[in-house]
């Protein structure tokens, strides 16, 4: 007599055999998606590990025995390997999309140099979007695309953001040229004004702060005249500037010259994102300070920390230098990777100064009445930048 299970029995077989087809083949797909996953990774671990820095968005698409890539990088380099790594996971045709920065629809205005005092640069087109860091006027910058009014560029220490067309000028490869090579004046002082005529009484053409470069025209007494990366003219106070070349040549990066120059902006006020006198973060604090002395660095606190040498600071900091860095945040274990966050610089005496609230100085002394247990307690480790 047969059995009143054989139904229940016959439906789960079946039930377990569409399972397990179902199950075989989608490992196959997944599996293939993890291939070219994992090899376009490596390409990008090799050639553009710091996204902050480099442009390395590919996408694909499997049809078939095909591989289509899409997407963008700013290194020619990075398009030719990802399709070789990928060709190289077993699918015979690899349709290679991807387009190389800067963007072609630019044609030959791929040079944009900054019109203004300060500039931002955000993490996406709207001026809604994080501040990401800031630029002087006068900063030649790299444009990759542009998206309606916006531009995607790179500054010289290669770190990139989104900036509103009307900050800078857009520029031909002869057009910069001539600017590039043209005499050029700076501002050294905090904060000035150029005006339409050598007078404090005519019009502003345009405020400047300190590091911003301009075309040197000439001297009017008391007065410079100047003009500005997008062909305004006017004039400043010659107490206010020096000609950038000589500028230059009296940079002498030495621990002193450190310390007295961030001691300049104790009281500015803090800035995520800030890299002028108007308002600094930690990292932009000694970015400015270092590059008013010669030396340009990295743009945030984990990337300074690549910098120099390491210090080890001794007991109660007593082998640490005037213009060591020191670098705070989460020190690595077994179970996590150091995390940095913070920055200072390093005074003597167990001070340091930093933009944390406003660019103040504070100690590493408990015993100090201007102690800092908060940093003191994640302090991680210190470099030395100068020779």
């Amino acid at each position: 007599m047969p059995s009143k299970n054989f139904p229940i029995l016959f439906l789960l077989l079946f039930v377990y055999t569409t399972i397990s087809s179902s199950a075989n083949a989608l490992p196959s797909a997944a599996q293939e998606d993890l291939r070219i996953r994992n090899a376009i990774e490596s390409v990008r671990k090799e050639l553009a590990p710091d996204r902050r820095v480099a442009v390395f968005d590919v996408n694909w698409e499997v049809r078939g025995t095909r591989v289509l890539l899409s997407g963008e990088v700013d290194n020619p380099e990075a398009r030719k390997r990802v399709a070789a790594a990928v060709h190289e996971t077993g699918f015979s045709e690899v349709r290679n999309d991807i387009v190389v920065l800067p963007h072609p629809g630019l044609g030959q205005n791929t040079r944009g140099v900054v019109r203004v005092s300060v500039a931002q640069m955000r993490s996406e087109p709207r001026y809604t979007s994080e501040l990401v860091t800031q630029v002087l006027m006068g900063t030649p910058l790299r444009i990759l695309k542009r998206q309606r009014s916006w531009f995607y560029v790179q500054s010289p220490d290669n770190y990139l953001g989104w900036m509103s067309a009307g900050l800078l000028e857009q520029m031909d490869p002869q057009r910069y040229e001539m600017w590039k090579d043209s005499e050029k004046i700076i501002v050294t002082d905090y904060h000035g004004i150029v005006y339409e005529d050598p007078s404090t009484h005519s019009l502003p053409v345009s405020n400047v702060s300190i590091g911003n470069r301009m075309i040197h025209k000439g001297q009017d007494g008391e007065w410079t005249s100047v003009a500005l990366p997008d062909g305004r003219t006017g004039f400043i106070s010659s107490a206010r500037v020096e000609p950038y070349d000589q500028w230059r040549q009296t940079r002498e990066l030495t621990g002193e010259n450190i310390t007295s120059t961030a001691r300049m902006f104790i009281g500015v006020p803090y800035l995520w994102g800030g890299t002028s006198a108007k308002g600094f973060d930690c990292s932009g604090l000694t970015k400015m300070v270092f590059w008013l002395n010669g030396m340009d660095l990295s743009r945030d606190a984990s990337q300074q920390i690549l910098m120099g040498e390491h210090v080890d600071p001794g007991s109660r900091f007593g082998n640490l230098k005037t213009g060591d860095l020191l670098f705070f945040g989460r020190a690595a274990t077994a179970e996590t990777p150091e995390r940095i966050v913070h920055v200072g610089i390093y005074l003597g005496n167990r001070e340091f100064i930093h933009a944390s609230y406003l660019v103040r100085i504070n100690s590493l002394d408990p015993e100090a009445s201007h102690f800092d247990r908060y940093e003191y307690n994640r302090f991680v480790r210190a470099r030395r930048l100068i020779p």
